[in-house]
């Protein structure tokens, strides 16, 4: 497609949107209202805009141009909450370890972001697991300097006290399906309700990112700069530095997988480089790698409730590694 294809051409709707957020009544709702945010948000900015990009299942992302020729992605989020403070973080950013923002439509969720160039996700780059982990880490380094005072971000502890009793209460529905896992899952409900109250485990106040997954991070080539990887699709609070490494430790490579040779050792020198790399304890980011991972498992099995099943092996030896790395 060229960049005009779109111009006076129905919007496609990407098959990950469709079978993601499109596949709950609210999405579906959004979904039809779609085309039209789009063709507001074109002729808002003065957009050309090439076929949306085929990933993303809670927005719709498609590269162009502006009538300048700068190039360009647009991205309409679908509403919610976690996506909430997205163009505030940016704008925080810079566009210095962040895509850079140019404008935004708050009442349609529409922002208009300087596109990376070539945009190689860290998650496809071809380099070593543990040289992959530095260019993520250093990236978080760089999101965590962003001045966060009075930033009108939502609140991590607030965030971890809604978790916590959301989580129990489906811990309780789904304990038939946590067999052997018990032990991890009672301790990372009690870490989340422990997180929700500063005095009891106080820690630093930075603008967090919030899903910093190697799928979030690429690469940006300028020619009047070196290449350097920024972070897309944040969802931003303001809170501990620890709970921002999980993602990244957790999803580079495979290290949960039958055929991961020591997952445990594996784990702990990624935990300690990375308590290196940011200057914050190790225990801290472990214990936040274990409640993640439990509200993460206790959500997928409420959100898709037609297929949930046992925990699988690959989640039990999570839940046991990082149980193991917390200190239990």
């Amino acid at each position: 497609m060229n960049n005009a294809d779109l111009d006076h051409s129905p919007v496609p709707i990407p098959h990950a949107l469709a079978g993601g957020v499109g596949a709950t009544p609210a999405g579906a709702a959004w979904l039809q209202r779609l085309p039209q945010l789009v063709q507001r948000a074109q002729q808002r900015w003065g957009l050309h805009l090439q076929a949306p990009f085929g990933v993303g299942t809670t927005a719709w992302t498609a590269p162009g141009t502006c009538a300048d020729g700068t190039p360009i992605v647009l991205k309409v989020t679908f509403p919610h909450d976690e996506a909430h403070g997205e163009a505030t973080a940016l704008r925080l950013w810079h566009g210095l370890a962040a895509v850079e923002l140019l404008d935004h439509q708050r009442q349609d969720w529409a922002l208009l972001l300087r596109r990376a160039h070539p945009g190689t996700l860290l998650l496809h780059d071809p380099a070593p697991e543990t040289v992959r982990l530095n260019h993520g880490l250093q990236v978080l380094a760089n999101l965590h300097r962003a001045k966060a005072a009075n930033a009108p971000l939502a609140q991590l502890p607030v965030v971890s006290g809604t978790w916590a009793g959301i989580a129990s209460a489906r811990a309780h529905r789904w304990q038939h399906l946590l067999h052997g896992v018990a032990a991890p899952v009672a301790a990372g409900l009690d870490l989340l309700h422990r997180f929700a109250d500063p005095a009891a485990m106080p820690a630093p106040q930075v603008v967090l990112h919030g899903d910093l997954n190697p799928g979030n991070l690429l690469l940006d080539s300028p020619p009047d700069r070196p290449a350097h990887w920024l972070a897309i699709d944040p969802k931003p609070m303001l809170g501990d530095p620890a709970y921002d490494v999980w993602p990244l430790v957790s999803q580079i490579g495979s290290p949960f997988a039958a055929h991961a040779a020591d997952p445990f050792t594996m784990m702990q020198q990624r935990v300690q480089l990375a308590a290196s790399a940011l200057g914050v304890p190790g225990l801290r980011i472990a214990q936040w790698g274990l409640a993640r991972t439990v509200e993460a498992l206790l959500w997928q099995r409420e959100t898709f409730p037609a297929t949930a099943a046992v925990a699988s092996a690959e989640e039990q030896l999570q839940l046991r590694v990082w149980h193991w790395l917390a200190g239990y």
